[in-house]
Order: structure tokens, then C-alpha cells, then sequence
């Protein structure tokens, strides 16, 4: 019955669209009152490739098809269109049953990247299912504008899944949002290995000094990532600066990791003080495992100078590729520096 009555209502869409559309566009929406719930379904995914405004009445008036894959790709069809008038009808079914359609309506809210459509997706981060918590937090990081900030932070920093507070405090970063910084601070104390290896990275990308003595005293956090993003944030919000330099070179004369000794002279060199490059070229052949040696290769490429091609030279004999690569890297930066 269902199906019928819409039939009408594209038969009368039909004659409306016109000669303003070609004979495809016209079928695909024709199509959208089939009986058979395969062809409504390529219809919307049709209309949705075609991104056709004036098919969005009749979308809209598909949504409630009683097929499952029909209402996901209606509402996948509107999200490409990106017609605002589709927001509203769209919102309720951020709650519906069916999680692909839950889904669906949040990517679709936000690919319209509008404030209307934060309220729903705010109501999205508490379902649960964690992957439609990500997918609505993904979705607010598409809207632009404090609104859609301020539920990140209010709900989705403090969400149980660590996927979706890593994701927030990376798109915090992107936006170089100053007011989230007291937020940030708070993970960087508080919250799980990745999260706190974030939250401090992204505090060195908003670029406030006000977080400078938090940053200090992650430089003791128990995970080495933490160490290492903390001292390349405190490089990036205070270089050259005294206490800055002190601070760093206080925790690299006790560090014992590996990596962390080597992303501790590296800073420290950023912060204007260079006692830590042969820590760095000590590493580029002794660090264990590999990485380390790798990493302490792209930090002598930052750092160093024609005096350092030597040394990157012998390594290129390194039994890893990925260290070779990254000496590579480096000599041709250094090089690249020196030409210019």
C-alpha cells in the first residue's frame, strides 16, 4: 500500500521535473516506486551520484520506504545533494532501529556540515553502539562553528571508547581551538596512553602558552609517547626560551627509552640548544629496535647540517630498510638546505 501511494506521488514528480532532466534522471526517480526494493534502492543510489536538487522532494517523501536499504540509501542520496530542507526530515532517523540507518543519517548530517543537525548528532554520541558514537563524532568534526566544538568536548572527550576521544582531541588540533585547551590539559592528566599522547600534541598545535607547565610535567608521564609529544609541543610553543630548554634537558639526562632520548635532543636542538645531537647520532646506530634509529635519522635531517652527511652516509649500511629510507630522507633534506 505503501509503495502504491508513493507511486502516485512520483508519477505527479515525474511530470514536474520536466524536460529540466534528461530520460535517466527521469527513470531514477520513476524508479523509486518500483515494488521491488532492489531497484528503489539503485534509484536513490542513482539520484544520489547524479546530485540532482531537484529530486529532493521526492527523497524525502522515500524516507520513510519500509526496506531497510532503501531508507540508507535515501538518506546517503540527500547527504550527496546536500539540500539543507533534507536536515529536518532527516533528524529522526538518527534514532531508527536499524543501525545502518542510524549510520547513515549521521553521515549525512554531517556532510551537510550545518548547525541544525547538531542536536541529533549530540543525541547520536550516546547511543549504543560505539561504531555510531564514532561515526556521529566524525560527523560533528565536519560541522564548522563552536556549536558543534562544544558537544565534542562536553560528551565525546569524556566517551568511554578511546578511538573517540583520540578522534576529538586531533580535531581540536585542526581547528586550533584555544577555548579547549583547559579541556585538553585535563586529558593530558588524565586520560589513556593515546589519549594523553594526543591531548599534548594537540595542545602544541593550538600554540597557547598557558599550557607550558602542564607540558612540563607530562615530560615524567609513564608513556614514552607522552615524553616525546610533550617536548616537541614545548620545542613548538616556546623556542628558545630558558625554562623551556631546562626543563627538556632535565628529563633527557634521566631518559631511558630509547625513543624518547632521541625525540628529547630533537626538541631540545628545536629549543636552540644543540648537546643533544650526539645523543641523536649515537642512536641513529645503536637505537633498538629500528624505529628508533629511523626516527633519530628524520632528526638529524631536521637538525643537522652538511656536517652530518658523513654520519648519515655510514648509515645508509643500516640492515633495515626503513632506516635506510629515512637517512636517505635526511641527507637529501640536508642537502636541499644547504643548496638553498
Amino acid at each position: 500500500m505503501r509503495v502504491a501511494c508513493f507511486a502516485m506521488w512520483v508519477g505527479v514528480a515525474v511530470v514536474l521535473l520536466g524536460t529540466a532532466c534528461s530520460d535517466k534522471q527521469r527513470g531514477a526517480v520513476k524508479d523509486l516506486a518500483n515494488d521491488d526494493p532492489a531497484i528503489r534502492s539503485g534509484a536513490a543510489i542513482r539520484l544520489g551520484q547524479l546530485r540532482l536538487p531537484e529530486a529532493v522532494d521526492v527523497l524525502i517523501t522515500a524516507l520513510d520506504d519500509p526496506e531497510e536499504t532503501v531508507r540508507v540509501n535515501v538518506i546517503r542520496a540527500l547527504g550527496n545533494i546536500g539540500d539543507p530542507k533534507a536536515i529536518a526530515p532527516i533528524v529522526p532517523f538518527v534514532g531508527d532501529v536499524r543501525p545502518a540507518v542510524r549510520m547513515a543519517a549521521c553521515q549525512a548530517l554531517g556532510a551537510f556540515r550545518d548547525t541544525r543537525g547538531v542536536p541529533a548528532l549530540e543525541k547520536a554520541l550516546y547511543d549504543d553502539d560505539e561504531s555510531i558514537r564514532i561515526v556521529a563524532a566524525r560527523a560533528l568534526s565536519d560541522v564548522p562553528g563552536p556549536e558543534s566544538l562544544e558537544v565534542l568536548l562536553r560528551v565525546a572527550l569524556r566517551d568511554e571508547s578511546e578511538r573517540i576521544r583520540s578522534h576529538v582531541v586531533k580535531v581540536v588540533g585542526a581547528r586550533r581551538a584555544r577555548e579547549a585547551v583547559p579541556r585538553l590539559e585535563s586529558a593530558l592528566r588524565a586520560e589513556s596512553d593515546m589519549v594523553r599522547a594526543n591531548a599534548a600534541m594537540t595542545l602544541g598545535e593550538i600554540g597557547d602558552h598557558s599550557s607550558l607547565p602542564v607540558l612540563y610535567g607530562s615530560l615524567d608521564d609513564t608513556y614514552y609517547k607522552v615524553r616525546c609529544l610533550s617536548a616537541h609541543a614545548i620545542a613548538r610553543l616556546a623556542p628558545r626560551d630558558a625554562e623551556a630548554k631546562a626543563a627538556v634537558a632535565k628529563r633527557l639526562a634521566v631518559e631511558d627509552n630509547g625513543m624518547a632520548r632521541v625525540d628529547l635532543a630533537w626538541a631540545l636542538g628545536k629549543l636552540g640548544d644543540r648537546s643533544g645531537l650526539e645523543t641523536i647520532r649515537t642512536l641513529l646506530f645503536r637505537g633498538e629496535p629500528e624505529d628508533v634509529r629511523a626516527e633519530a635519522a628524520i632528526a638529524l635531517g631536521e637538525l643537522g647540517d652538511a656536517s652530518e652527511l658523513p654520519v648519515l652516509e655510514k648509515a645508509l649500511g643500516d640492515k633495515m630498510g626503513l632506516v635506510r629510507s629515512r637517512v636517505a630522507e635526511a641527507m637529501d633534506k640536508i642537502k636541499g638546505v644547504k643548496a638553498a
